[in-house]
């Protein structure tokens, strides 16, 4: 749509309702509830009935998403298809609800409004009458979109404060936990998937096994996650550090510090609730001596992992696609190869083809190489939107700055020579050695101080000062080169790749990227040849 040519036909008199415009709808419901579900049965059902009431209007779609919080959009599948079509012309009105359905944060609804009108697509908030057509909308929109993400705000409190009274009462929090089922606040034991976790407690404290052997020999047995995958080591890692697992309840060890990214972050150690479970809401699956032989192995092997690990970039390095690509076939990561023919040439392959070859994923398996190459070329464009780049070089720079300021190292040294001078007088005074050795052993001494004085002058700190610039420059260049350090940026800029082939050709790949800070989807095509 022409957006100035419709708002001039606005002032004739003419409503949206006399444009001939290709018209879409987008729905949301928060949880997958049947009262939620059929809520958003009648939308649809609605929007149809009221597109096909207006005889100009053409229906060219609807977008659903459902059981996602508006808060995050970049998990809304169906909202982003809609503004690529949108971008690609195939819309120019989006029909829905309420501002609180197509965002519950202030930024993005007037973020999203303001780029589909730069694609020529006005929304339409029914139950708020709110029109983008209209230069007033984005004041009003503002206001409504501020009271959505309020609501949001106030929810997240309450949600908070519940929290609190439910820890008070001793009751079990948080999602499902492998091993349990849980109902009313309470876990169960799950006589099924406990026999797993008393198997990966059984082999690890036999010290036979690392933690990605035991992965291997559960799944040689048909023991997988719940989502089908093979139990990775964070998986068992966190498993075996579950104070759960040994009948004690735990609680307040994390928390949601912004209500809009729902990010959580660990709370300090002095904070969290542990303790041994009296009340039967956290039944025990393995006793506490092997519990506690499993995490005493599991300390010591990190400590001696910590102390021997000369350069853990290099751990980095092979871990830097871990949990971030996915089979969009299957929605399993990809798993890096690395041993035998694939030492020299590693490869990152779906988790299904892993299990089942060919017959179970025809996904395009990725080089690492041509990996490195694709993101280092598309990272080049990002490095100048992250902020948090800042407080990496920082870093460097005041480790580089506590490195060579020697300055109190020269004073320290200047104090132990007078020391040594006043020890040589004593030792004339006591006659120990002669005044002209005294004398000869004064002067070196005087001499070394003034030397060490003179590399305090202004002329020495300006050559030390030129010599730190060079090299806090050497470190900065080298920070800032993608291709040296694309795991470094692959984990800070991206949150999740989607894999998936071309015209069932495995050598072409299409990947769409999501970032982890605000920015359009990626849609790029690669041939892994």
């Amino acid at each position: 749509m022409d957006i100035a040519k419709a708002r001039e036909e606005l002032k004739l008199g003419k409503t949206i309702f006399d444009m001939n415009l290709n018209v879409a709808y987008y729905g949301r419901v928060s949880t997958d509830k049947n009262d939620q579900l059929n809520s958003l049965e009648n939308q649809k059902k609605y929007f149809c009935d009221m597109i096909s009431s207006v005889k100009s209007w053409n229906c060219v779609c609807g977008y659903n998403d459902y059981g996602i919080s508006g808060t995050q959009v970049y998990k809304r599948e169906k909202f982003l298809k809609m503004i690529e079509d949108a971008r690609c012309g195939k819309i120019d009105l989006i029909l829905t609800k309420e501002v609180s359905r197509f965002a519950r944060n202030t930024v993005d609804s007037i973020s999203y409004t303001e780029l589909l009108l730069k694609y020529g697509v006005v929304v339409y908030f029914i139950s708020d009458n709110i029109n983008t057509i209209y230069p007033d909308s984005e004041f009003r929109l503002t206001l409504m979109a501020s009271m959505a993400q309020d609501e949001v705000r106030k929810l997240s409190e309450r949600v908070k404060f519940g929290i609190k009274r439910s820890i008070k009462d001793g009751k079990v929090g948080g999602g499902g936990i492998y091993g349990y089922d849980k109902k009313d606040c309470k876990l169960s034991v799950n006589n099924e998937e406990s026999k797993v976790v008393k198997i990966i407690y059984e082999l690890y404290a036999s010290e036979k096994y690392g933690l990605r052997k035991i992965g291997e020999i559960l799944a040689s047995r048909g023991y997988y996650t719940r989502k089908g995958n093979v139990f990775s080591d964070t998986t068992l890692k966190k498993m075996i550090k579950n104070p759960r697992y040994k009948g004690w309840y735990t609680a307040n060890m994390s928390e949601v510090k912004d209500y809009k990214t729902h990010k959580k972050v660990m709370k300090p150690k002095e904070e969290w609730i542990i303790y041994k479970d009296n009340k039967g809401n956290v039944p025990s699956i393995v006793d506490e001596k092997l519990w506690n032989k499993a995490n005493s192995l599991l300390c010591k092997r990190c400590n001696k992992w910590n102390k021997n690990v000369l350069n853990k970039e290099i751990y980095i390095e092979n871990k830097k696609y871990t949990s971030k690509i996915y089979c969009i076939e299957h929605n399993k990561t990809f798993i890096r190869c690395a041993s035998g023919k694939r030492k020299s040439n590693p490869v990152w392959q779906c988790n299904e083809y892993l299990r089942h070859g060919l017959k179970g994923c025809i996904t395009p398996r990725l080089y690492e190489k041509k990996l490195d190459y694709f993101f280092s070329e598309i990272l080049e464009n990002e490095i100048e939107h992250k902020i948090k780049l800042i407080d990496l070089i920082s870093n460097d720079y005041i480790n580089l700055i506590n490195e060579y300021d020697d300055v109190n190292d020269i004073k320290n040294k200047i104090k132990e020579q007078e020391k040594y001078k006043d020890k040589i007088f004593d030792m004339v005074l006591k006659n120990i050695i002669t005044y002209d050795e005294f004398n000869e052993k004064n002067i070196s001494i005087k001499n070394e101080i003034l030397n060490l004085k003179n590399k305090l002058s202004i002329d020495c700190k300006k050559q030390y000062n030129e010599n730190l610039l060079k090299k806090i420059k050497s470190v900065l260049h080298e920070k800032l080169n993608i291709k040296n350090n694309i795991g470094m940026y692959f984990n800070l800029f991206i949150d999740k790749v989607f894999v998936s082939k071309i015209n069932n050709d495995r050598k072409y790949v299409n990947f769409e990227i999501i970032f982890n800070y605000k920015r359009e989807n990626l849609k790029l095509n690669f041939n892994m040849d």
